[in-house]
């Protein structure tokens, strides 16, 4: 994603993922028998560009990963994305026709910014084709790129939250099946449904771990009553837009007694499987919940 080219990588691999309140890192190997286990990861408590600078670099320097290939993710609050009808130019001219779509929807000069497009599936009951172009300003992903550098890791791509979820569907699942991740965080969650290496839904909704959590001690089914109308709408969607059935399983992130109790509410009431997303590892800790993003963008196949 934004520019950066894939290069071969080493035997291992690191998925960074900057948040507000820290730096999820992860480690994979990336040999043949082993592609996709995890060697490390951890979640590093660190606010600023310069305080999350300073603990990535240690990070890297206590697993002696310099010079490892990294994909970066980049911060939600720091992209946008737009869904928009293709415009009827050439490829050559297409990220300057995005560029006049797009500039009076962005807080800054459309010359700052960063541009990136990727094809939406073809929808057979629409013959209109859409684009996702993933926006943002230069100066940002410069802090991008200057943090993971001057960490010692060794750059490819920058890549975003929607996408990257495809990366361990295809490692994990392989790239036949349609399958949905749901994914939460303390305070959101995330669902996207992938097939092959296309993304065809990707849908944030304010509940989070925390909420489900608080519904243990309640014991109110109502949080569940709003995922589970959530869910549906995004089905719903899919399988009207793309005419492709219903998915097969969803896979959940991550595994607590708050997600289990959730998932059984779920099971009730949905056609497909839910099951919770197994991640090999070699560390004697389960991974932390916040490096479920960076884990994926770590997947990546860059050769």
């Amino acid at each position: 994603m934004l520019g950066f080219l894939s290069k071969k990588t080493k035997g291992v691999q690191v998925g960074v993922d900057f948040m507000p309140t820290g730096v999820a890192v992860v480690e994979v190997a990336t040999d043949t028998q082993n592609y996709g286990q995890v060697r490390h990861s951890e979640f590093l408590p660190a606010v600023g560009a310069s305080e999350q600078s300073q603990v990535l670099q240690h990070w890297v320097e206590q697993h002696e990963l310099k010079h490892v290939p990294c994909i970066s993710l980049i911060a939600k609050h720091d992209v946008q994305l737009f869904q928009l009808e293709k415009p009827a130019v050439g490829d050559d001219e297409l990220h300057q026709a995005v560029g006049w779509k797009i500039k009076d929807m962005i807080s800054y000069d459309v010359d700052k910014a960063i541009i990136d497009i990727f094809q939406l599936p073809p929808s057979s009951k629409n013959p209109t084709s859409f684009i996702n172009a993933v926006v943002a300003n230069e100066a940002v992903v410069e802090t991008y790129v200057d943090n993971i550098r001057h960490a010692g890791l060794d750059l490819q791509v920058i890549d975003v939250h929607d996408l990257v979820g495809k990366n361990f569907h295809a490692v994990v699942n392989g790239q036949t099946q349609t399958i949905a991740l749901l994914q939460f965080t303390e305070h959101e969650g995330l669902m996207t449904i992938y097939q092959d290496e296309d993304l065809y839904v990707a849908r944030d909704f304010k509940i989070g771990l925390l909420d489900i959590e608080e519904a243990i001690h309640e014991d109110d089914e109502s949080l569940y009553e709003n995922l589970l109308l959530e869910l549906q709408r995004s089905m719903d969607y899919f399988e009207s837009t793309y005419a492709l059935g219903s998915i097969q399983s969803m896979l959940i992130f991550p595994q607590t007694s708050g997600t289990e109790r959730m998932a059984r509410y779920l099971q009730n009431y949905v056609n497909y499987d839910l099951d919770f997303a197994q991640i090999s590892t070699r560390q004697e800790q389960a991974m932390d919940e916040h490096c479920f993003a960076a884990y994926c963008a770590a997947l990546r196949r860059l050769n």
